[in-house]
């Protein structure tokens, strides 16, 4: 439920709310999601907060989007595993543009790199869009 008086502001609220149907799985990959004009009467707040949510969203690659066009579910991307030694330290951060060259994200998208560090050393960089770190 939506609490107009909270610290944390209404769009991140509904966001939170619609990624839980994601999550879920009440929402699934190829679902559409309302119109933002439906979620907007559905929660009694106005479009540019909903577009807002959908930004919030999009962002974090759970929605896709096209102009003129119902936002549907994204499927999850496959992700590469990558097995650490115990103990080791994870620093996340926005790339540099030649590490974005180096592990293909594209201009303009937003994704940021984790830094593996064991010892002190680094051990690798990764797209935190397309890993799934474990521990050996």
């Amino acid at each position: 439920m939506i609490n107009h008086a909270a610290e944390r502001a209404v769009y991140r609220q509904i966001a939170d709310e619609l990624r839980d149907r994601i999550q879920s799985g009440q929402l699934g990959p190829g679902d559409e999601l309302p119109s933002v004009r439906h979620l907007a009467q559905e929660y009694g707040v106005g479009t540019d907060t909903i577009q807002r949510t959908m930004d919030v969203l999009k962002v974090e690659g759970l929605i896709g989007t096209v102009r003129g066009y119902p936002a549907w579910v994204v499927e999850e991307k496959d992700r590469a595993r990558v097995s650490v030694p115990r103990g080791a330290e994870f620093i996340a951060r926005m790339p540099t543009d030649a590490e974005r060259q180096e592990l293909g994200i594209e201009p303009g998208i937003v994704v940021p790199i984790v830094v593996v560090m064991v010892g002190g050393r680094q051990r690798g960089k990764y797209a935190a869009d397309r890993t799934r770190f474990t521990f050996s």
